[in-house]
């Protein structure tokens, strides 16, 4: 539903590494696996979302983890800095 590019930042494995990386992309769970139980049912649309694996090393950098929107916001932080 989302593609293979990064909600955070927009890497794309295909574009960067050709076609041996094609499809290749993370998938990070809006809400974690460990807070739900046993009645939630997962919807692919509005509980997951596409990340490449520095993004989604970011986001789990603390509990609970942060938003894909501080993410970005901490990306374009650092792009104005320079």
């Amino acid at each position: 539903y989302y593609g293979r590019c990064c909600a955070v930042c927009g890497f794309n494995f295909e574009a960067r590494y050709g076609k041996w990386a094609a499809g290749y992309i993370q998938v990070h769970h809006i809400v974690p696996i460990a807070s739900v139980g046993k009645e939630y049912r997962l919807n692919p649309i509005t509980d997951l979302r596409t990340v490449c694996p520095n993004c989604h090393a970011v986001i789990h950098r603390r509990e609970p983890p942060f938003s894909i929107e501080e993410v970005r916001q901490m990306l374009q932080n650092d792009s104005s800095m320079r």
